[in-house]
């Protein structure tokens, strides 16, 4: 496939492209590898064999290039799948011995609940004598909350994982966890965290402590901050939680890709302010959103988000324009050899489903829409009055947030409904307004945390918090009032879990197929056709 002109800078997505995103080629072998091994699982030995066999093939095959391409991915899929296998924990159901257990376990994850009784989190028990080695273990233990990478004697009540869990035990399965330990107790500290992981704990208690601290009286409005700022869904407000996830809207209080190019954006908007270096600040931009991926958890979704960030900055720093997709392929590869385990992560599936779709169908068809009509085009500035141009603008912003918005609900919709069981068909009304507002009070909070360090600055950043809390309470009344609208939230029973995957993998394709399509009908009529056809075949 022809490479394009070194020297054009054109980003605009089309067939010739594909092929200068060689990261394509690994991304996506890798992904069926892991997949492979997620559904029937393999034998490691057998696909080292095997991708022993087709390297060898490729090499001996090497002139003939179609041959070669084909044995150079299937030696991909063969190591992918055996990579997922070594580094993921023990996956079949496991019934516990006796109900109550002591075990010796790594942590990974934990939070503090939202009552401040205890905490819950994930870890990896340690014991080689046992039966449960290597296996991951979802915790919920009283007492005061451990720093992650540290390992603790834990008692507790212990069960095993239903085969088809639902629910939160569907989640809980999704990250590789096959037992569950609740009422827990921790009896002693084994190994004691790096110094670095007691830092980012208590920087994240440091910061949500101030973010709860407002010039007045107001609980919930200091727990949205806390929330949006930290990603802890759990801070919510009951009645908050449940109105943006019936909007469909609850992803804006995780640590996502909106977060980091929010948090991105508003820092480069500033070095460019003062005219700093472009590299270096790059650099030190990275390095600072980091550190901010470190103190609220280090969650998958966060952690994606950064790699993405990355090999998009890197890409247009570099002597010509990267493609979005070749991004987006190097973050999904990078982020399956670093932990293959997250193909079965229903957050992994629909971060990348739902970027995939901007890339190729959203971003392209609100150029369509938002950009300028005929008359505007044509009318001089000086001859245009201010409610014209304020009225264009109105009309771009809202007709381009239509069509990125449709393009991810489209696209996210059969792996919500086939890990979730419902479908927010207002979220895509919703999102159009709640996106960019939520942009506001991320601002507010970074320049709130930027100035809690120093004294003189305090009674400031005490008023930002309250004005981010401010803008946090008007979207959380919108989605109240959007969650009681009719029809906004629809339950689908979906028979079979892996119908949303194959759905989702349609509609990639499908992306894929028509990312050069000048029509708005072909770039998401097409896709809405096919989740239409697909929606049908499932509810029969």
């Amino acid at each position: 496939m022809a490479r394009p002109d070194t020297l054009d800078q054109d980003s605009t997505l089309s067939r010739s492209r594909f092929g200068h995103a060689p990261a394509l080629w690994l991304a996506l072998p890798l992904l069926i590898g892991c997949a492979i091994d997620a559904t029937w699982g393999v034998n490691a030995l057998w696909m080292w064999i095997i991708s022993i066999g087709t390297l060898t093939g490729a090499w001996l095959g090497a002139r003939l290039t179609k041959l070669g391409g084909l044995c150079l991915i299937a030696t991909s899929i063969a190591l992918g799948a055996a990579w997922h296998q070594v580094k993921l924990p023990p996956q079949s159901a496991i019934r516990p011995h006796r109900n109550y257990e002591e075990l010796s376990v790594s942590i990974e994850r934990a939070s503090a609940r939202r009552d401040g009784r205890g905490w819950t989190g994930l870890g990896m028990i340690t014991d080689r004598d046992g039966p449960y080695f290597r296996r991951r273990i979802a915790l919920s233990v009283n007492g005061s909350t451990p720093a992650a990478g540290c390992e603790l004697k834990i008692s507790g009540h212990l069960a095993g994982l239903d085969e088809h869990p639902k629910g939160y035990d569907a989640w809980v399965a999704s990250q590789g966890a096959t037992l569950r330990l609740s009422g827990g107790h921790n009896l002693g500290v084994l190994e004691k965290p790096s110094a670095f992981s007691l830092w980012c704990q208590q920087e994240q208690e440091r910061l949500e402590d101030w973010l709860r601290q407002l010039p007045w009286v107001d609980t919930d409005g200091g727990a949205l901050l806390a929330a949006t700022m930290l990603g802890r869904t759990a801070l919510l407000p009951d009645e908050a939680k449940a109105a943006f996830a019936t909007t469909g809207t609850l992803h804006l209080f995780a640590i996502s890709g909106l977060h980091i190019a929010g948090m991105a954006a508003a820092l480069l908007w500033c070095a460019r302010r003062l005219r700093l270096p472009e590299i270096p600040t790059g650099v030190a931009i990275l390095l600072l959103l980091w550190l901010y991926v470190q103190i609220t958890g280090a969650s998958p979704s966060s952690v994606r988000a950064w790699i993405m960030a990355a090999f998009i900055w890197g890409g247009q720093t570099s002597e010509r324009a990267t493609p979005a997709l070749q991004s987006l392929a190097l973050a999904c590869a990078v982020t399956l050899i670093l932990s293959p385990e997250a193909c079965s992560d229903p957050g992994f599936q629909l971060s990348y489903v739902a970027v995939l779709a901007l890339i190729t169908a959203g971003g392209p068809a609100a150029k369509i829409c938002g950009g300028p009509t005929k008359i505007a085009a044509f009318t001089p500035r000086s001859a245009q009055t201010w409610r014209q141009r304020v009225g264009w603008k109105i009309r771009g912003f809202i007709f381009s947030g239509l069509c990125i918005s449709s393009a991810a609900t489209i696209a996210g919709t059969p792996l919500t409904l086939a890990y979730f069981g419902s479908a927010s068909w207002g979220g895509i009304l919703v999102n159009l307004f709640l996106v960019p507002l939520s942009e506001i009070p991320l601002v507010l909070g970074m320049a709130s945390a930027a100035c809690s360090p120093f004294d003189f600055l305090l009674p400031l950043a005490r008023w930002i918090n309250g004005l981010a809390a401010l803008g946090l309470e008007g979207m959380t009344l919108l989605a109240t009032y959007a969650a009681k609208i009719p029809g906004v939230n629809a339950n689908y029973p979906i028979l079979h879990g892996w119908l949303g995957p194959v759905g989702a993998l349609m509609l990639s394709g499908c992306f894929l197929l028509q990312a050069e399509a000048t029509s708005i009908p072909r770039l998401l009529g097409v896709p809405a056709l096919i989740l239409g056809g697909w929606l049908l075949l499932t509810l029969i």
